[in-house]
């Protein structure tokens, strides 16, 4: 299911960027409502917020070995195709993606798991990273047009992205693993358009992603949910 959705996303990506070379060479894309295309680059500023447990091969639950808030910035590049819906209201499709990786965690602890000889403990510090790549996102804003320059809009989207768990751990063998997660996004944002067709994005949006679960080898279990609140500011040009 992921891999299906992944080939859409990668798609919807480049959907824009195709309109454009249409509309370019041919200039005869026409669609009811359709009012151009937009493409930018963007910065973000996120709090990423981890929680973790740990289920030894044993079945005891570590409610508390990872809880980490982390502040992380991000570019990302995006493309959106505009319609007009009625007078001076909008829909924007849009999709963006994120180059190259962030970490979200990086949390370090002491740590004892019993061994097997009786009374006996083994002793250490636990390690755990954590790290995102090959970010996606396809977004839906339904928008109103305040006055000639000012718009404000929602924001609705669905993402998909790889999550990298490396980890040194005490109570269990260590892992390096990568698996993909899933995430809805909902935010707000204001819009000033510009001369010559550039444009101003500033929007807050919240984010929850699809847990994931990393197994070692001896059968312990370390899952992970994930939420993030972001700004972001976003400057590009329509078309």
């Amino acid at each position: 299911m992921i891999k299906i959705i992944r080939k859409y996303l990668g798609v919807l990506v480049a959907l824009p960027f195709l309109l454009a070379s249409t509309i370019t060479i041919s200039g005869a894309f026409e669609v009811p409502g359709f009012n151009g295309f937009a493409v930018g680059v963007g910065l973000t500023g996120a709090s990423l917020h981890t929680k973790g447990t740990e289920t030894d091969a044993e079945g005891t639950v570590h409610a508390s070995n990872v809880k980490d808030s982390k502040a992380v910035e991000y570019a990302s590049i995006f493309g959106e195709v505009r319609f007009t819906v009625a007078d001076r209201l909008g829909l924007t499709l849009g999709a963006s993606i994120i180059p190259g990786e962030a970490e979200f965690v990086k949390e370090s602890k002491p740590d004892t798991d019993l061994t097997s000889t009786a009374g006996g403990t083994n002793t250490g510090t636990s390690t755990i990273k954590g790290k995102i790549s090959n970010f996606q996102k396809i977004y839906i804003q339904p928008t109103v047009r305040v006055t000639d320059v000012f718009s404000v809009y929602l924001t609705a989207g669905l993402s998909t992205m790889d999550i990298e768990g490396k980890a040194v751990l005490v109570t269990s063998t260590d892992f390096n693993k990568t698996i993909a997660s899933d995430g809805t996004h909902f935010g707000v944002g204001v819009m000033a358009d510009l001369a010559n067709g550039f444009f101003v994005k500033v929007e807050g949006n919240a984010s929850d992603y699809d847990s994931v679960t990393f197994t070692t080898a001896d059968s312990t279990t370390a899952k992970a949910d994930m939420d993030e609140e972001s700004v972001s500011l976003l400057i590009g040009k329509a078309f």
